[in-house]
């Protein structure tokens, strides 16, 4: 059994050049556009300059720097001292005001350690099995500059549908939980990020379509490669290739103030074992389900729950909640947010087995908006893990 308490700060910078403003009543591909669209405040005047319209360009850069310590792990003592940045980009190639037009979106991640011991570190704040999802690029990890994704994307059918595809990040889409979806600026454990179960995979061919079913239900599915690592080729798989499907089914309700979301997935990946017995099929499936309901305005809640048939490249089960609470009327952009989780971790790709693979999270950070450009956000983990590893009997 291990234990590790983790204390972060992160000084983050938000900016995002304007979008159409939408009217308080839900339209036509209100719902689509919420999800593949840059939005961050809906409504708000001052997000209602026409400068960039003409030109269908939406785009969005986050800046931060984030200092990471921890007890000691496996002997070490560890710490991240990173910069980090993330951008993204809707360019639209061709307009077409009745069913949406077509777009380009490109999106920039980067992290880079301001030491080498930073450099060296593999996840910037996960450590263990359970709450590492190692199919996706963390964000906040000490990655240099990659292209999570490069995709083009097509509204159609009187903005009721949309297709995505090229290089597609799956992050942006699924399980997109509004508390627990930000790296930045909300929670950072990967467990509480994604789901730790579902292959939301970047980086790697693939496709989405999305269907609006009306003003309260849509559903998507998305079918993408899984060998290719967070910023290498995509054509290329050396390592393992495979593919994975991933569905979603969302509710809303309470008058638009709770979401349901429901994620079926599928995954086949052919993996060489690192144990020499060769080239193994794997296959996966399972379902997870999250809700968010926000109460009442300095309250929202939320809560994620999923399991895999498989313990493999996948947790075989999570749950998790947490909850945003706006301690200061007077503080509107200021949050308290509180996460806790219980993981059943992955079993390795090289034969070890892992057993009582488990883990629990606590997480506790405040978002303190210093003004429209600057926030500072401390966090404090509390993680305790369950993990023995046995290695495979082999005959003589």
């Amino acid at each position: 059994m291990k234990k590790h308490n983790i204390i972060a700060m992160a000084l983050t910078s938000l900016m995002a050049l304007p979008v159409i403003a939408q009217d308080s009543t839900p339209a036509v591909g209100d719902i689509l556009q919420g999800i593949n669209m840059f939005t961050p405040e809906e409504g708000d005047p001052a997000y209602k300059v026409k400068a960039n319209e003409k030109y269908g360009t939406q785009w969005g850069v986050d800046m931060a720097y984030g200092l990471w310590n921890t007890e000691k792990v496996s002997d070490v003592k560890r710490h991240n001292n990173l910069a980090l940045l993330h951008a993204q980009l809707n360019q639209r190639l061709i307009e077409d005001k009745a069913n949406g037009g077509t777009w380009l979106r490109v999106e920039f991640s980067g992290s880079w350690g301001l030491d080498r011991e930073s450099a060296q570190s593999d996840t910037f704040f996960t450590e263990a099995y359970a709450t590492a999802s190692g199919l996706h690029a963390d964000a906040m990890g000490p990655h240099e500059g990659i292209f999570p994704e490069v995709a083009l994307m097509q509204y159609f059918a009187g903005k009721r549908a949309c297709l995505i595809a090229g290089m597609v990040n799956l992050t942006n889409y699924f399980d997109a939980v509004s508390i627990a979806n930000d790296s930045f600026s909300s929670f950072t454990n990967d467990g509480f990020v994604n789901s730790t179960i579902l292959p939301l995979v970047d980086s790697n061919i693939g496709g989405i379509l999305q269907v609006e079913l009306n003003r309260n239900n849509y559903m998507m599915v998305a079918v993408s490669r899984t060998g290719c690592d967070s910023g290498y080729n995509p054509f290329n798989s050396d390592y393992c290739d495979g593919y994975a499907v991933v569905g979603e089914y969302g509710h809303i309700f309470a008058d638009g103030a709770a979401t349901l979301r429901i994620n079926p997935f599928y995954t086949s990946t052919d993996v060489d074992m690192d144990d020499g017995t060769g080239e193994r099929r794997r296959q996966n499936a399972g379902l997870v389900a999250s809700i968010e309901y926000t109460p009442c305005d300095p309250l929202t809640i939320y809560s994620r729950a999923g399991f895999a048939a498989k313990q493999y490249l996948s947790n075989s089960a999570e749950f998790s909640v947490g909850a945003n609470i706006k301690l200061f009327p007077s503080r509107e952009d200021d949050f308290l947010g509180i996460s806790y989780g219980v993981f059943k971790g992955q079993t390795p790709c090289d034969g070890e087995r892992a057993e009582h693979n488990r883990e629990q999270v606590l997480e506790v950070m405040y978002s303190f908006q210093v003004n429209d450009y600057f926030k500072v956000v401390p966090h404090f983990q509390y993680t305790v893990s369950y993990t023995h590893l046995t290695l495979p009997t082999t005959s003589r």
